[in-house]
């Protein structure tokens, strides 16, 4: 699976996909990239995922009206505008953070999932919807989630990968002109999905500070 994250990049980071025009993010990937993956080198290891990671031991990272931590060797993407995506070093696990100007909030925070979430399921196959908590707490607010998985196929690979992907999203700050949507999206193989869940992507979670 490595380089599994070059793939999926192509999926979650779409270039040029507006939260405005939803009637057209459908011809877009959700999380954007160009080109084709390589080749993965086979390994016999799927990831290391620090089980004893925690907030103190991230390298921090400013974006766009936030500040958020990442595990130290973890790969930083900013090419594409109003994105940042880190990977893990085997480029099986990602997490992205975007931010879309969203005046008064005119596209709510469960919507900006749902979007996210119908993306997903056209470029995968075998989506199934994943029961969570429709709202969770990042930054002292709360913002609205979804998940699922869905079978990737990736270059190189004889079979598909089933990935699974959970999608957070908050309008920030509400009802403003000023306001921004924020969407946070995490993702890696599903059978390995709890144990970087718990060892990376929420200690990146609980690093989240809005910063206007």
């Amino acid at each position: 699976m490595k380089n599994l994250i070059k793939q999926l990049t192509r999926l979650f980071l779409g270039a040029g996909c507006s939260l405005i025009l939803l009637s057209v993010l459908s011809a877009c990937n959700l999380f954007g990239g160009t080109g084709s993956a390589p080749t993965p080198t086979p390994t016999s290891k799927p990831i290391v995922a620090s089980s004893t990671a925690s907030t103190g031991n991230l390298v921090s990272y400013r974006g766009n009206g936030y500040v958020i931590g990442y595990p130290r060797g973890w790969k930083v993407d900013t090419s594409k505008p109003g994105f940042v995506t880190f990977s893990d070093p085997q480029g099986i696990a990602y997490l992205s953070v975007h931010v879309q100007p969203n005046p008064s909030g005119l596209i709510s925070a469960p919507d900006q999932v749902s979007v996210g979430l119908q993306l997903f399921r056209s470029q995968v196959t075998h989506y199934q919807p994943v029961s969570v908590a429709p709202t969770a707490t990042v930054a002292g607010e709360q913002w609205n989630q979804g998940a699922a998985t869905g079978d990737l196929r990736v270059q190189g690979q004889p079979n598909p990968v089933t990935v699974k992907i959970v999608v957070l999203a908050v309008n920030h700050p509400a009802n403003s002109p000023q306001t921004q949507g924020f969407t946070i999206a995490y993702a890696t193989a599903q059978e390995i999905f709890e144990l970087a869940d718990q060892g990376e992507f929420q200690p990146m979670l609980q690093s989240f500070a809005f910063t206007s």
